[in-house]
């Protein structure tokens, strides 16, 4: 297995929005993933409690699509199918199903959550996705997410 690592670039702003996208890690299309770390954490002041979600995707976002790119936890290892979709032009990705996490982080700059999924990992099937979706709708903050996975 390949294991990859990839984290936002810079930290992303919430919007009021109820499951509102805001990274989708979004697997190629002929390889599978196997999430085992998602780490989010909340780096500017608010007002109220932030709630994160994780979700699967149902359909992907639309428009110009700008991502992060994983990094080889092996530097021998090639580049990775998957990407780390930051924004949509046009639409977010759509999700499916009861969230797989849920929680909500005091109002504090550094909370946030580590989830982690024992062997096999958190099976994220070809051309799905994986949404970290901010859940409060009246509550703005800054927001950082990292995800760690296998790629199969």
């Amino acid at each position: 297995m390949a294991r990859y690592s990839v984290a936002a670039a810079a930290a992303k702003a919430t919007v009021a929005a109820t499951d509102k996208a805001m990274w989708n890690l979004k697997a190629g299309a002929a390889k599978s993933l196997a999430v085992y770390e998602v780490g989010l954490f909340l780096e500017s002041g608010t007002a109220a409690a932030i709630g994160f979600a994780l979700l699967r995707m149902l359909a992907v976002g639309t428009g110009a699509i700008t991502s992060d790119a994983p990094t080889a936890e092996d530097p021998a290892l090639g580049a990775a199918s998957a990407v780390l979709e930051k924004s949509w032009a046009t639409t977010d990705p759509t999700v499916t199903g009861n969230a797989l996490r849920r929680g909500t982080t005091p109002a504090t700059i550094g909370t946030g959550y580590i989830w982690v999924f024992p062997a096999p990992g958190l099976i994220v099937p070809a051309g799905g996705g994986l949404v970290i979706a901010h859940t409060a709708a009246a509550t703005t903050a800054n927001l950082r997410c990292y995800l760690a996975f296998d790629e199969n």
